[in-house]
């Protein structure tokens, strides 16, 4: 978005620019919700002509390990040594059997002055959960033994009270202002309130608007909720967990391609009909929206991910109606991602930050 004009409170026009194509056009529209996490200063500037610097970003990064290294049947909670904070750790991918096929670990609170683009698990993080980890298990889980990471940053509301300090001492309380140009902005809050946070925005969108309705959300099922229960097969129940009443679909699928029905990605529980789904149903436009943020197969295993990297692009491209420059294009943007990931990890935070300055 380069620009954001309002003639009234109900009357706004948006220039955005379409980053896959670089084509710019306009929307207009009677409200707006900026709901853009960290970078809602940002949008904030556009509308009031001034950067209002409310935003605290705070960095957390969780760590995926082989089950075996820990072998924890419950997700449990650990303090962290010399920190008044705990970390999760949660059993992932279970095999039907009591047993699981990863643990991941999280989440660190840090404050955060890098490129709010680009958060990345560093040394540093990597560090400080392992830490912990040890501190409460006896197998000894190294750097070695970590195949996957992710990080993400907190769009946390700055406290008038308390500039300093540390992130994780700051509430999680969201906060819904308009501006004079009518614009909502919501920052603050975590995903576990998420419902509240959208409730108390678009209420303010409705009082803007001169709108009085009652909720139609109260009571309806989110889209693939589940209304029956699956079948004991574990592709089956696999499907169901991640699909819910959509799972027929994706069972059409293996039936009329039946090599559809086979692994993703080797030693993941992903089937390739997830991958042809994902850009036919869920708007995936590349192989890393497909095993980052469809499937989180890259979270749980980067190095098998990057081995079938050229097999997922084979395998969606044609759906996405790719020539060979789109496809080697996706793979390398794919590629550059996970080094990236890699180098960052073997940097300490300071460091990290310095590389972008």
């Amino acid at each position: 978005m380069s620009s954001i004009d309002s003639t009234s409170t109900t009357s706004h026009t948006l220039t955005v620019v379409d980053t896959l194509t670089g084509q710019p056009f306009t929307v207009r529209t009677r409200s707006i919700i900026n709901a853009t996490g960290v970078w809602a200063d940002d949008i904030r500037a556009l509308d009031e002509k001034v950067h209002p610097d409310t935003i605290r970003p705070a960095k957390g990064v969780h760590l995926t390990v082989p089950w075996e290294k820990v072998r924890n049947d419950i997700a449990v909670v650990i303090p962290v040594p010399r920190d008044r904070r705990s970390l999760f750790v949660v059993p992932w991918i279970p095999n039907g059997d009591g047993t699981y096929r990863f643990t991941y670990i999280g989440t660190t609170d840090t404050d955060y002055t890098g490129p709010v683009n680009d958060p990345q698990c560093t040394k540093d993080d990597i560090d400080y959960v392992l830490a912990a980890l040890n501190a409460s298990i006896t197998t000894g889980v190294t750097t070695d033994d970590v195949t996957g990471v992710w990080s993400g940053l907190r769009p946390l509301v700055k406290s008038d009270a308390a500039t300093t300090g540390r992130t994780a001492d700051l509430s999680r309380r969201h906060k819904v202002v308009a501006s004079a140009q009518g614009i909502v902005t919501v920052t603050g809050g975590k995903l576990t309130t998420y419902r509240e946070m959208a409730e108390d925005a678009v209420d303010e969108v409705c009082r803007l608007l001169n709108v009085e309705k009652s909720s139609k959300t109260k009571t309806l099922s989110l889209h693939g909720a589940r209304h029956s229960r699956p079948s004991s097969h574990p592709q089956d129940a696999h499907l169901h967990s991640r699909f819910g009443n959509q799972s027929s679909v994706l069972k059409k699928m293996m039936e009329q391609d039946p090599s559809l029905a086979k692994e993703l990605v080797p030693g993941l529980p992903y089937l390739r009909c997830e991958a042809v789904y994902a850009v036919t149903h869920e708007m995936a436009v590349s192989v890393d929206d497909v095993l980052t943020r469809r499937t989180r197969a890259r979270l749980l295993d980067r190095r098998a991910c990057v081995a079938v990297v050229r097999d997922v692009a084979s395998l969606i491209g044609p759906h996405l109606g790719w020539d060979d420059a789109t496809k080697e294009a996706s793979i390398a943007q794919f590629m550059d991602e996970c080094a990236r990931e890699d180098a960052a990890a073997m940097v300490t935070e300071a460091e990290f930050i310095a590389s972008h300055s």
